[in-house]
């Protein structure tokens, strides 16, 4: 939270206090006041987040929105204009206004696969080339008005040809009604093995509508749980968790309990939400070796390996290996925010191997 308010005091604040200092018209009162109103606007729509005036989705689609269209251009056009002059400041508040408007536009919905392969020393021989594919943080209620991305994930999902289909969590934003126009065809995501689930943060708003929802969409939810999948003599175990995370969210899982019917040396791939559960609970202490997580969004912003995530998470996208234990963080599809830049929404084919001597 510190970081964050950090974070957010560098674009709007700072900005501001230059601004009114030594870049606009001296004794002009009035023209102050009005650049610093985007700053307003923001620290106005988080206090209404925060004290439940605004919903929890506009709330935070007005917080953000402001912060990204208004507070960070301005930022921008400071940085350029102190050493370069103000239409150097414009040019460049200009050009990423731009990008900006592109994330929200286009960007959130720019769908990837993304190919991973995993080399696993105590993978059974008979799942040697078993694909998974995941999907997570889905938020779908940010797709109200754009069903054929629906359709477009459903179908490139299946024409990955998977064994075996994972969500990880974060179907909704905050209702589980979200969910009843995407029904349909949700349902008809298909693998040989079926499709596995666990929760997220935000699937605990309407848990039992959620759960009841993916059960009848013919879901597994693992709630605590485990799964095994078999082929010919050999066996892999899916753990799913409850919810296990760092602050602010509030922990419900019970890693011990998904895994107490599940025998020791028997292959494991454990699917929990955060991957902060990994660090605090997993490395070290399980014989697990893949872990699959989603949360963290890759920040919904990612310029090369910079991403907003990297301040929050120790792990936050893509593959991460200690010893003979590796997880992997998915960006995910969306997001309460309907934006992404760089941080492209993706969903993952992830190809099991059997390492090599």
């Amino acid at each position: 939270m510190i970081v964050f308010l950090l974070t957010i005091i560098t674009l709007t604040i700072i900005p501001d206090a230059i601004i009114w200092n030594y870049m606009s018209p001296p004794g002009n009162i009035g023209w102050k006041m009005l650049l610093c109103t985007p700053s307003l606007i923001t620290w106005m729509s988080w206090f209404g987040f925060k004290t439940n005036i605004l919903s929890h989705d506009i709330g935070l689609r007005l917080f953000f929105g402001s912060l990204l269209l208004l507070s960070f251009p301005k930022l921008v056009f400071v940085a350029a204009a102190i050493p370069f002059g103000s239409l150097a400041g414009w040019m460049a508040a200009i050009i990423v206004l731009i990008v900006i408007i592109y994330g929200f536009t286009v960007g959130w919905l720019r769908l990837s696969v993304k190919n991973e392969t995993f080399e696993l020393p105590d993978l059974p021989p008979s799942f040697d080339g078993y694909k998974i594919l995941q999907i997570t943080d889905f938020h779908v209620g940010s797709f109200e008005h754009h069903p054929k991305f629906i359709s477009k994930l459903v179908r490139t999902a299946n024409e990955q040809k998977a064994d075996l289909i994972v969500f990880t969590g974060d179907l909704i934003n905050t209702k589980g009604k979200e969910i009843e126009p995407f029904a349909n065809i949700l349902s008809k995501l298909d693998a040989p093995d079926g499709v596995i689930s666990i929760l997220g943060n935000h699937d605990y708003h309407d848990k039992q509508e959620v759960i009841e929802t993916e059960r009848n969409l013919k879901w597994k939810v693992l709630l605590d749980e485990s799964h095994v999948i078999e082929k010919s003599a050999d066996k892999i175990n899916i753990i799913g968790v409850e919810l296990i995370s760092a602050p602010p969210f509030k922990s419900r899982g019970n890693l011990k309990k998904a895994m107490r019917t599940v025998p020791e040396g028997e292959f494991k791939i454990l699917l929990t939400h955060d991957p902060s559960h990994w660090r605090m609970e997993v490395v070290g202490n399980t014989d697990i070796p893949l872990t699959l997580s989603g949360h963290t969004h890759a920040g919904q912003i990612k310029i090369g390996r910079l991403s907003l995530a990297r301040m929050i998470y120790r792990e936050w996208g893509g593959k991460y290996s200690e010893g003979c234990q590796t997880l992997y963080v998915s960006f995910g599809l969306c997001g309460t925010i309907p934006f992404r830049m760089g941080a492209w929404p993706e969903i993952n084919l992830l190809t099991l191997k059997k390492a090599k001597g």
